[in-house]
């Protein structure tokens, strides 16, 4: 696109959103604003940006909103916190074209559309317009009413994760594209890995680690490596405490993370209905040569087929089964490391930018 287009990202840190956002900008002829930063280790040498407010400043507003966001998401600790007052402070520096990551981003391009009449796009990761998670809660109606559906409903048009979230959106906004999130598929893998199983995630209680600590304490055969940050490091303890089988990394370099990549086997990933994404340590698993096992929880369940490239299983006990198979199998292993990788090459975040980039272009 000749005009630049501004994308706006909530929090720059460790994690799926911000890998998602910062990909794009370095692709896409575009300016990342991002409202907030922690700690990240990020490389964005090459990326135009601009950060609203460093990492460790607070405003006297802080305290509040990070009340108001733990009543939702207590669990992802007071780095989530949905800073209100840098978006309304970011209302009058947007220039559009402009593509906001979540719908709490999307309320200002919602704001600048009502007062200027402007376009906006969104990237939906996740969402609580599913009623099957809205009729338990007068608080998630009123959240969902209040913020999702308006900067849904009044966008030119949304990209999401996964086919998952195009059908729950769709029915409020007709111009919903899925554009998968990107990997960087290694020139040639590992063929000798060893029998470990890699779970990459931002840890909280939503994830329920405790699964993959359960599979670590039964697992015959191999070992269980539980990699990424954790929203609250006593819990982290707590939690390493009561499933010592289990090798937690905490917080990782990208680097140590590539080594893990480049040693394990199986890459495991469970979605509890909290996002419906694909999980992005499973596209990485997968261009590294890792066997993605995923349940039925999660987007990535899309772009799997059992028995030749992965596994989409019902709950943890079944995923353990595979994993003993898998490493009771050298021969099938390989086999399905490959077609993983191969996988991965349709999943690239060149594939992925080309597609936010024509949807642009066209509208």
């Amino acid at each position: 696109m000749n005009v630049m287009l501004s994308i706006v990202l909530r929090v720059l840190w460790n994690g799926g959103v911000t890998r998602i956002a910062v990909e794009e900008a370095r692709r896409i002829h575009s300016k990342l604003l991002v409202l907030r930063e922690s700690k990240n280790d990020y490389d964005l040498g090459e990326v135009n940006f601009e950060v609203m407010r460093k990492y460790g400043e607070r405003s006297s507003f802080t305290p509040l909103l990070t009340y108001l966001t733990a009543l939702y998401a207590k669990d992802r600790g007071t780095e989530a916190t949905v800073d209100l007052d840098l978006i309304l402070k970011a209302v009058k520096r947007i220039k559009p074209p402009a593509l906001y990551h979540d719908q709490f981003s999307g309320i200002i391009g919602y704001i600048r559309k009502k007062l200027y009449g402007e376009d906006y796009f969104v990237y939906i990761h996740e969402t609580s317009i599913d009623k099957n998670i809205t009729k338990h809660s007068s608080k998630w109606k009123i959240a969902t009413h209040m913020i999702d559906i308006p900067v849904i409903k009044n966008a030119k048009m949304i990209f999401t994760n996964s086919k998952w979230n195009q059908e729950v959106i769709k029915k409020y906004n007709l111009n919903t594209v899925v554009a998968y999130p990107g990997c960087y598929p290694k020139e040639k893998i590992n063929e000798n890995k060893g029998k470990i199983v890699l779970a990459v995630s931002m840890w909280d209680r939503g994830r329920r680690p405790e699964q993959y600590g359960e599979m670590a304490r039964r697992l015959k055969n191999g070992k269980v490596v539980i990699a990424g940050s954790w929203a609250d490091e006593m819990y982290m303890r707590e939690f390493m405490r009561s499933y010592p089988a289990a090798l937690v990394t905490g917080r990782i370099s990208e680097a140590k993370l590539h080594e893990l990549y480049d040693t394990a086997s199986v890459i495991l990933r469970f979605g509890f209905k909290e996002e419906r994404g694909p999980g992005l340590g499973v596209l990485e698993g997968m261009a590294n040569g890792l066997i993605p096992i995923v349940d039925n929880d999660l987007g990535a369940k899309e772009f799997i087929l059992n028995d030749l490239n992965g596994y989409v299983v019902n709950d943890w006990e079944e995923a353990l089964e595979r994993i003993e198979l898998l490493f009771s199998n050298g021969g099938k292993r390989k086999d399905m490391a490959r077609n993983a990788w191969l996988k991965s090459k349709e999943l690239t975040w060149d594939n992925h930018a080309k597609v936010i980039k024509d949807h642009l272009e066209t509208h």
